[in-house]
């Protein structure tokens, strides 16, 4: 039968000029493709621990920095949350989280949907790492840190307290959706 027409863009998709005439043939399957469909059963969605998500392919990252003082907390907040635990440079050099964990030019650039930085002043390099996230929410203490000026949403205080108050709205919230169940 007859070849369609292509026109490949991507450069590195195409082969060179040369003088070699190829061919199109049907295939002849043994078994009848739909038969072999049956076996597969759709299961639903499977949870996925976020600790387990590399952090280039996270959707949402609650980040630590030099602001946390109780980093227990933290770690419930990101399972409260769903969250892949992320910490700035600093965190990582003082022994809090492990340095594939580290976040910005000097670690890993992130492109999450949702990036929640909990005490992080904001150093060129953390912002540059956080660059392609779509919304930043920035909890500090210091309103005039360059990772307030950065973020969509900021929150001024204490990240102990405010982390706190976040699993206490995170609780009650769940709750609710017990009751509404019921």
């Amino acid at each position: 039968r007859a070849l369609p027409r292509l026109i490949l863009a991507a450069a590195e998709c195409a082969e060179p000029v040369s003088e070699t005439r190829h061919e199109a043939r049907p295939v002849e399957l043994a078994a009848p493709v739909a038969h072999s469909l049956t076996r597969l059963q759709d299961l639903g969605p499977v949870a996925v621990d976020p600790a387990q998500i590399p952090m280039a392919e996270a959707e949402f990252i609650l980040s630590g920095g030099n602001g946390v003082k109780d980093w227990e907390l933290f770690h419930q907040a990101a399972v409260a949350l769903g969250a892949t635990e992320g910490a700035s440079r600093v965190a990582v050099d003082d022994g809090f989280m492990p340095r594939n964990r580290q976040v910005g030019a000097t670690g890993t650039w992130v492109t999450a949907r949702v990036y929640m930085a909990v005490g992080i002043s904001g150093a060129i390099q953390h912002l540059q790492g956080i660059g392609a996230c779509d919304k930043v929410v920035a909890v500090n203490l210091d309103p005039g840190c360059d990772m307030i000026k950065r973020a969509d949403l900021s929150v001024i205080g204490d990240s102990a307290a405010i982390l706190k108050a976040l699993l206490e709205r995170v609780a009650a919230w769940r709750q609710e959706g017990k009751r509404d169940a019921a």
